[in-house]
């Protein structure tokens, strides 16, 4: 007589979540996780104990890694702790956004690593000094926080602080965009570059230069109310002068060069004057740039 196997209806175990810990100080990121039961074991971000992270994409990269490592290992990604410095949050709260924008983002939370030494009576102390501190005592607090009253605290207190710096960060973003848009345009009005630049490097563009652009109208153009001290008339550089001169001026950097060319190209002499043959296609390209 056949017997018919019985088939077992148990549901599999949900392995229980880790916590991934996260420490970003003086720009440079490592992390480890924490399983419940088990001591916290490092988790090597692209291959080391801990890169460079002085960008949030490398912030989010780096995260983008432990996650996928963790996940490969068959681990299921409870709560993400980030462990920052204040050099380090800035960073962070810019790779915010797009660490949200990752596969299964988890809950996270941020603490300020100053605060946390300062509980723990450490002296500002840096993360890669007291490694093994840090496995034995501080990440192990992180997932078996002292009462729920403790714990929601901290997390006003992380609100609070977050709030606050997203804040100072955004005001300092604004200043940022308001004195660059009024030294654009202060430039765009004054239409001017260095004069004592222009009066150094025209000779060795084009020959006979002051002639055509006058002392007292170089020094306008320049947003200068005294005239320019050019000699009149001007003496043409000796041959060694001049190409020392003109070495110098490639030597300068692209948009140096380019300052100088664009704003004679803006002006009405600009079609009396004669470029000299060994920079011609030089200039003709700064113009066209």
């Amino acid at each position: 007589m056949n017997q018919s196997k019985s088939r077992d209806t148990t549901p599999a175990k949900t392995p229980a979540a880790t916590c991934l810990v996260l420490v970003l100080w003086g720009e440079e990121l490592a992390a480890w996780q924490i399983a419940p039961g088990s001591a916290p074991r490092a988790v090597r971000l692209h291959g080391q104990e801990r890169v460079n992270a002085n960008s949030e994409q490398a912030i989010v990269a780096a995260f983008a890694d432990a996650a996928e490592r963790l996940r490969g290992d068959g681990t299921r990604l409870g709560k993400v702790h980030w462990l920052a410095d204040a050099a380090g949050r800035r960073l962070w709260v810019d790779s915010l956004p797009l660490v949200q924008t990752l596969p299964d983002s988890p809950i996270w939370q941020l603490l300020a690593w100053e605060w946390l030494v300062e509980r723990f009576g450490l002296n500002d102390a840096a993360p890669w000094t007291i490694s093994d501190l840090l496995t034995r005592e501080l990440l192990p607090w992180l997932v078996t926080a002292d009462t729920a009253t403790e714990r929601h605290q901290m997390q006003d207190a992380l609100a609070r602080e977050h709030h606050s710096e997203s804040a100072r960060l955004a005001a300092e973003r604004d200043r940022l965009q308001h004195d660059n848009e009024r030294l654009r345009t202060q430039n765009a009005a004054l239409q001017q570059v260095d004069a004592e630049r222009l009066v150094s490097f025209l000779p060795a563009l084009f020959p006979r230069v002051f002639t055509v652009l006058g002392a007292t109208d170089l020094a306008l153009l320049c947003g200068r109310l005294e005239p320019l001290p050019i000699p009149n008339p001007y003496p043409e550089p000796s041959v060694e002068t001049l190409h020392t001169l003109q070495r110098n001026f490639r030597a300068l950097p692209h948009e140096r060069q380019r300052e100088i060319v664009r704003f004679v190209a803006h002006l009405p002499q600009r079609q009396k004057l004669e470029p000299r043959p060994e920079l011609r296609d030089l200039l003709h390209e700064l113009e066209e740039d």
